[in-house]
């Protein structure tokens, strides 16, 4: 076999401005890292038109004597886990480890092309005029978010020498030696394919580009036109190299116009589509003012041998399918993979690259980028649309930013949507991240979840209910905010839940607390006599005192009749005069569950706006982060009566480093209550979606409601119905509205956390067995965990194996 060195066509790197990569005849050239603005399964076709104008404008910029060469790699990794010392969050790091997914990057390549002639002469002008033009292509990719950062010069080193190496994928590489063929390259245990997608002898091309097409999932999602390059099976590291070159304008025209005289010189039907096609190119010219430019479009394919034709022929189908036949005449591999090495697209034949207009050949430019963990002090992890975990920032970095005003989140997701496993590894970060949690459940969700976290875990039943004293504060919290709580407490035990306050009542009892605590403020009482029952004393004094003096009318003998079985001694005298346990206000995890009183018109109202008040004092007072959480038990205070409180709370609580969470699975909670309408979704700048198939001919007034556009409808409907489930576990997808916009989610969880999570009885049930024996939540889950993977059963079955000898009284181990 012949033998002969691989060499670089580079002379050096020298520095400037920016680090200036020279070619060995003469070009020059800056690479850029830049990030693709358009984000895979974004639904929105503005987005890829607006790449389009991006690079439009820099190729009208740079003009002629530039190359303007972008680099997409699409490299194979494999997830390494992130140590930490929490035992869920290490067990959901150590599921996807060795997980494959792929790696987006992308590199902008500007060369200035020296005028090849027998001498070289450096021109310091031109060299200059190079510089400024990199400055504004800088200023303008920066302009549209692509990120762009000018590489250094080991930098540059290290991108040549990845692309020598072909690879992408592993901390540590080698260079191998290259054994060039017809078919490709061999490098070390792997093949490299180069496929050009142009034959000049045979342009076979669709006569009509645009920057995307549509993907048919039950509708059209808008998609790059090059979307299927994220989905070549069996390959480790694909390389688009896609290069436009710009030439002297005047030349190129004058050739075109002596070639449309020749064709029209000699009449024939194909010579007739040629002079056609030559008229309409020029009238697209002369109308857009857009350039001629020579394009060249390659993919670059890395895989093992037993692999190579399986994803070479998956994309050449894929680019059939846009209209596109790559080249069968591709016998130039070497020279294809060393045209793809930055700034060397000089060594382009003539073969190789094709005429056409600047709108054509941005067309088919790679757009998109992946899904990515965003930089912040607040890290939630979901996984993207591949399967890997990533971090997002539901609290701190949107508010930095502008992108959202308050922190507050409405969760909406039928039954069996996934909504608890959601709200549960959400709650569970939260709580990584000392986070005061305050739970209000109707279902005992969150049961796991508690014990996991040693929380406290409060059930109401008539004979222990949960009691306090709302009445009984000092001067200093006293205020307009405390004022309208205790005027919506007084509102609903007097009218119940569906009652209304008329304009006359509530100015009554506005006036009533204010006159109350003044009286025993300015004579100095002790606050011990602050109570309920001490607020109903006076209350009927200062009440009648008022509509005598005013001549108002107040029904006086029904509000006398019915607060009175809240006064001491009274069926329901516990609730408002006792002290709440006071450990509460330090407790950072704390599960209210009332199921037992969620049909109780009376008690559940009241009993729910007391754990309010509970998260209103920690509010207030601690320094920390504080989340209260509402699931269906928001029902019980959503009337007319409360909207006033609701909506202080959900206004207030962004002052206080916190946020308010409501939960809701019934479409009609959304649509047809005026509080949730005006109070709850107004003021919540965070929208969760579970899978929302269920709704899909209602959605239209969710949408609304929700102020959710068409764009974000797309993504929306994408929830659970991609093709990337192989090689997951069970997982659910979930959409996430931040601001304006939002991006769908996985939440795909460990068996600990699985079990940690579960409303399912009999997995509940199995895992009590095991905490009556251990006492502590985490080692009875993990010795749970390894006696299930011990016993090879599925874990219906050994679920039903240790309830059986639960029953039967039989030791766990036996």
């Amino acid at each position: 076999m012949k033998k002969q060195r691989f060499g670089l066509p580079y002379i050096g790197i020298d520095r400037h401005a920016h680090d200036i990569l020279y070619h060995e005849r003469g070009d020059y050239s800056v690479i850029i890292k830049v990030q693709n603005p358009a984000l895979q399964y974004c639904a929105d076709v503005e987005a890829y038109h607006l790449f389009h104008q991006t690079f439009a404008n820099i190729v009208k910029i740079l003009g002629a004597g530039y190359t303007l060469q972008k680099t997409d790699i699409l490299a194979r990794k494999c997830y390494v886990p992130k140590q930490t010392d929490d035992l869920l969050s290490q067990k959901f790091q150590e599921t996807f480890a060795g997980r494959e997914y792929l790696d987006v990057s992308t590199y902008l390549t500007i060369t200035r092309d020296v005028r090849r002639s027998s001498f070289f002469t450096y021109d310091e002008k031109d060299f200059k005029a190079f510089q400024r033009n990199v400055d504004k292509v800088l200023d303008i990719l920066e302009s549209r978010s692509f990120k762009p950062y000018a590489l250094k010069e080991i930098e540059v080193k290290k991108f040549i020498s990845r692309m020598l190496a072909f690879n992408f994928s592993d901390e540590v590489y080698a260079l191998n030696n290259l054994l060039a063929s017809d078919e490709g390259l061999q490098v070390g245990d792997s093949v490299i394919r180069c496929i050009s997608l142009v034959d000049i002898d045979e342009i076979n091309f669709p006569s009509n580009l645009k920057p995307n097409t549509a993907l048919h999932i039950g509708y059209s999602l808008p998609v790059d036109l090059m979307h299927f390059l994220h989905q070549v099976p069996g390959c480790d590291c694909l390389v688009y190299n896609q290069v436009i070159q710009i030439p002297d304008q005047r030349h190129e025209l004058a050739r075109l116009q002596a070639k449309r005289k020749k064709h029209l010189s000699m009449p024939d039907p194909a010579n007739d589509l040629s002079v056609q096609d030559i008229d309409q190119v020029m009238a697209d010219i002369a109308k857009d003012n857009q350039l001629l430019v020579y394009g060249h479009y390659s993919v670059l394919l890395s895989a093992r041998e037993k692999e190579i034709d399986r994803a070479a022929n998956y994309l050449e189908s894929a680019l059939f399918s846009i209209g596109i036949i790559p080249s069968r005449n591709a016998y130039n591999q070497l020279e294809l993979f060393r045209c793809a090495l930055p700034g060397n697209s000089s060594e382009l034949k003539v073969y190789d690259k094709f005429l056409t207009t600047s709108d054509a050949a941005l067309c088919l430019l790679f757009k998109e980028r992946l899904l990515q963990s965003e930089l912040s002090s607040f890290q939630v992890y979901f996984t993207d649309r591949q399967g890997i975990p990533i971090t997002i920032d539901t609290s701190d970095a949107p508010i930095f930013s502008g992108r959202m005003n308050n922190r507050n989140k409405f969760v909406l997701g039928p039954s069996g949507a996934g909504k608890s496993f959601f709200m549960n590894h959400l709650i569970r970060q939260y709580a990584l991240q000392h986070t005061d949690v305050i739970l209000v459940d109707t279902g005992h969700s969150y049961s796991g979840l508690c014990a996991y976290y040693r929380g406290r875990y409060i059930t109401y039943s008539e004979e222990q209910p949960i009691t306090m004293n709302p009445f009984r504060i000092s001067a200093a919290e006293f205020n307009e905010e405390k004022r309208e709580f205790l005027k919506s407490l007084v509102g609903l035990l007097w009218k119940g839940a569906e009652g209304t306050v008329s304009q006359i009542e509530d100015s009554v009892l506005s006036s009533v607390i204010t006159s109350y605590y003044q009286h025993y403020f300015e004579n100095g009482l002790e606050s011990s006599y602050l109570s309920f029952q001490s607020f109903y004393d006076f209350s009927i004094r200062k009440i009648d005192e008022i509509t005598q003096k005013e001549s108002i009318s107040f029904d006086l003998t029904s509000y006398r009749f019915i607060l009175k079985k809240f006064c001491k001694g009274e069926a329901y005298g516990q609730i408002l005069n006792n002290e709440m346990d006071t450990t509460l206000f330090d407790e950072p995890f704390i599960v209210f569950e009332i199921d037992a009183i969620k049909e109780h018109k009376i008690l559940f109202p009241i009993t729910t706006l007391i754990i309010m008040d509970v998260f209103l004092q920690k509010m207030r007072h601690k320094k920390n982060r504080k989340a209260l959480i509402i699931e269906e038990a928001w029902k019980a205070i959503a009337s007319p009566l409360m909207a006033g409180y609701i909506l202080y709370v959900y206004k207030t609580v962004r002052k206080f480093w916190g946020e308010a969470v409501v939960v809701t699975q019934e479409l009609d909670d959304i649509i047809g209550n005026v509080v949730v309408k005006n109070s709850i979704i107004n003021n919540s700048d965070t929208i969760c979606l579970l899978d929302q198939t269920k709704f899909k001919d209602n959605f239209d007034e969710i949408a609304a409601l929700l102020s959710i556009n068409e764009v974000e409808r797309k993504k929306i409907f994408t929830i659970n119905s991609l093709d990337n489930k192989e090689g997951r576990g069970r997982f659910k997808e979930v959409y996430i509205k931040r601001g304006a916009t939002g991006e769908v989610y996985g939440v795909e969880v460990s068996l600990e956390e699985y079990l940690t999570f579960t409303t399912e009885r009999q997995e509940k049930e199995a895992i009590q067995v095991y905490l009556s024996k251990y006492g502590d939540f985490r080692e009875a889950l993990e010795r749970f965990v390894a006696d299930f993977r011990a016993s090879g059963l599925k874990l219906n079955e050994f679920v039903h194996l240790i309830l059986q000898r639960s029953y039967e009284k039989v030791p766990l181990h036996a």
